[in-house]
């Protein structure tokens, strides 16, 4: 029988779970909750024997509170801890949602980031966020955009549809495939200033390639002449229940949505990310620093 007690009480408790989830994604999950997740794989086409530790730093989406500047110092030492052999930067260094507290901008960041160390070196790609927030400075903003501009005066390099040679491999970096998508657009009409074609006829012989794309969805383009791609941009979902994840910013739905993931003899590996986007909370999705050993 339904009496008011109960009844009162069991609204009491309704309140108060919401309450407590609401203060776990929004403070526990996203600020205190980062951890280092390992992947260990053998694409194809790649060296049995040839060792590689790559290391992950995707989505910072710096702002306060989420990712303040103490955060973004204590991401730099965690990732430095891994021993990797080269420190990948995915994209997307700066929050633009409307929740932040305190702007933790690119030329406050960069700085920071310059303190990662790798032995083949420390690269980074641009994200759609980067772009949007150039644009929103200046609609008719060309690159080098102002993240590319800040991270290279630090002294990181920026590939930007780019592929160089390193030691008996291919590092390729795309440019952002939804770098000019505004809100209002659809999610399938992406407009970006990625060049897959251009950025692969770089390549000059048969060595193995490692595609940096911050969007996940251009593997479905590429072919087995690429070793591994690596991304981030979902955020592993950012809000999941489960296997359930309500919003995946991909036209593939939750098909690229996180972690590693093979097709057709291709490898790709999708990092959860660091950060916040649209709202500034994470459930179900912890932030994280991604490892991909290469044997």
């Amino acid at each position: 029988m339904i009496t008011r007690r109960n009844l009162l009480k069991g609204l009491l408790g309704t309140s108060l779970a919401g309450l407590f989830t609401g203060i776990y994604a929004g403070f526990v999950e996203p600020d205190l909750r980062m951890q280092v997740q390992r992947w260990a794989l053998q694409p194809k086409g790649w060296p049995r024997g040839r060792a590689l530790r790559l290391v992950m730093v995707a989505d910072l989406h710096g702002g306060w509170p989420n990712m303040s500047v103490a955060r973004i110092r204590a991401v730099v030492a965690l990732a430095n801890a891994q021993g990797g052999d080269m420190i990948l930067l995915m994209g997307d260094y700066r929050a633009t949602h409307r929740f932040q507290m305190d702007l933790v901008p690119i030329t406050m960041s960069a700085p920071i980031l310059a303190q990662l160390q790798a032995p083949l070196g420390v690269f980074a790609i641009l994200g759609n966020h980067d772009w949007w927030d150039a644009l929103r400075l200046d609609k008719a903003a060309m690159a080098p955009i102002p993240t590319q501009t800040a991270l290279e005066a630090a002294g990181i390099e920026v590939l930007v549809n780019q592929a160089i040679k390193l030691d008996g491999f291919w590092l390729a970096g795309l440019d952002s495939q939804t770098a000019l998508q505004t809100i209002r657009q659809h999610k399938d009409d992406w407009v970006g200033k990625s060049d897959l074609a251009g950025t692969m006829r770089q390549i000059t012989d048969d060595d193995p390639v490692i595609l940096l794309a911050h969007e996940p969805d251009v593997f479905a383009q590429v072919s087995s002449r690429v070793a591994l791609v690596l991304s981030g941009h979902t955020h592993g979902g950012q809000i999941r229940f489960g296997p359930w994840v309500p919003v995946v910013p991909s036209q593939f739905g939750t098909r690229f949505v996180y972690g590693c993931i093979q097709e057709d003899g291709r490898d790709l590996v999708v990092s959860g990310g660091l950060g916040c986007s649209g709202l500034p909370v994470r459930f179900g999705a912890p932030p994280e620093i991604t490892v991909v050993d290469l044997s």
